[in-house]
């Protein structure tokens, strides 16, 4: 880095990591961690700085997020936005230029971790059809390209630092953004190929074996391996953590505060010791009972990824392998007892409303569903992602977003949203 680099590297971050309500630890650092929904707040606020540019990849944070109508506010405050994505989506809506990414399964080089019954596995992403389009890959080859006109603009350190990252094999170093992305994901691999450096698991005789088989499997992960060599302050499992403790009193000191002032600042009860002992905590839930009587239950659908079928027909052709869904409707299902005491009937179109927002849906009574509550799975209410995901593109949704009832709440010593609800609400006949 430059010095005009380690310069702006100092800046406060704009999503608030590290400030007092927001510890966000990670690996017992103060602010170590990210708050990204709480981005928008910071945008919202220009705090602490205005952002200029922002350029974003495979997020939809304008509807994935909890509360996401503070991003439709936030994003027409940046003056450029761009956006590389596969699937335009209510982002992109708010996107001066739109890119199209390489898809991973098929156009791009990558890899993927995993593990499970033992064992750990590395799979590769590769190309293995010829680009439909003039595609480009958001990790490497973009910002590939920007280091090239930046370098044009006499900023040069950006492509200096991606030509070091030469073949494994060859020593060659990259002269365009193909390679750089093909060196890039050898050298992140190297270990699990290159006989050399061999250290278990399946073993190969270079690059062009593993790129053929596309996948490494290791020996099985050998039982009690970490215990008593555990990443805590005392190496061992901590019933009582000495490593939140550390990590809270450095907090505490950075703030000229207290680890209880820490504690109630982010609406923690424990006080004292307790906070570094497994406790009890209250559930935090928004909205005042009388107002809004039911909990809002948000669950999963089998058939997305995060929301990502909803521009599919077969997403709708089988929404009743969602427990107590129905196909091609967006149901939000009560018990028979809260239908009779609300006056609501199977198929009435309904508005359900939190303290943060409103959506509109179909009732469904079903006994799968505690007195009390409304649960409804998440998934549908895009109105920006598909002439399928929504009734009118860019004005009308298909049935409604959960995320649109769930407060921008967040477990601020980890800095992580809290999703699945944490609300109340009314509901309503339309």
């Amino acid at each position: 880095m430059d010095e005009i680099a380690k310069k702006g590297k100092k800046h406060e971050k704009i999503d608030h990591r590290g400030r007092l309500e927001f510890p966000a630890l990670n690996k017992g650092k103060s602010g170590g961690g990210v708050v990204t929904n709480n981005a928008a707040d910071g945008i919202l606020n220009e705090d602490p700085n205005e952002i200029k540019v922002a350029i974003a990849y495979m997020n939809n944070f304008t509807f994935s997020c909890g509360q996401p109508e503070r991003w439709e506010r936030a994003l027409p405050k940046i003056p450029f936005v761009v956006h590389l994505t596969t699937n335009a989506s209510e982002f992109s809506w708010f996107s001066d230029i739109l890119l199209p990414n390489t898809h991973h399964l098929f156009e791009k080089w990558g890899y993927v971790k995993a593990h499970g019954n033992g064992h750990r596995h590395v799979t590769l992403m590769q190309p293995i059809i010829k680009r439909v389009g003039d595609y480009k890959t958001d990790e490497s080859e973009v910002t590939w390209m920007i280091a090239e006109k930046l370098a044009e603009r006499g900023f040069d350190n950006l492509l200096r630092h991606y030509k070091s990252y030469r073949d494994p094999e060859t020593g060659k170093e990259p002269t365009n953004e193909d390679e750089f992305a093909l060196y890039a994901l050898k050298i992140a691999t190297e270990n699990l190929w290159d006989p050399s450096k061999y250290q278990g698991g399946d073993k190969f005789s270079g690059w062009t074996e593993f790129s053929k088989i596309g996948v490494w499997n290791s020996d099985p992960y050998p039982f009690r391996k970490r215990w008593g060599k555990m990443k805590t302050k005392t190496g061992m499992f901590e019933f009582y953590s000495e490593t939140l403790k550390e990590a809270l009193e450095k907090h505490a000191e950075k703030h000229s505060t207290t680890v209880d002032q820490v504690m109630e600042v982010c609406d923690y009860q424990a006080r004292g010791e307790q906070a570094f002992i497994p406790h009890y905590e209250e559930p935090w839930t928004s909205g005042d009972p009388k107002e809004y009587p039911l909990l809002f239950v948000d669950h999963k659908s089998r058939l997305n990824r995060e929301g990502r079928s909803a521009n599919c027909s077969w997403y709708y052709d089988f929404k009743d392998l969602d427990p107590g869904d129905e196909a091609w409707e967006d149901v939000a299902k009560f018990n028979p007892v809260d239908g009779r005491n609300f006056g609501i009937d199977n198929g009435d179109r309904i508005r359900l409303t939190s303290p943060t927002g409103s959506i509109e849906c179909t009732a469904k009574l079903w006994e799968g569903v505690r007195p009390g509550t409304v649960a409804k799975c998440y998934g549908q209410g895009h109105w920006a992602y598909g002439r399928l995901a929504a009734e009118v593109f860019g004005k009308v949704p298909r049935g409604g977003s959960n995320n649109d009832l769930i407060p921008a709440v967040y477990d601020r010593l980890s800095g992580s949203t809290v999703r699945h609800a944490g609300t109340r609400v009314k509901i309503e006949k339309i």
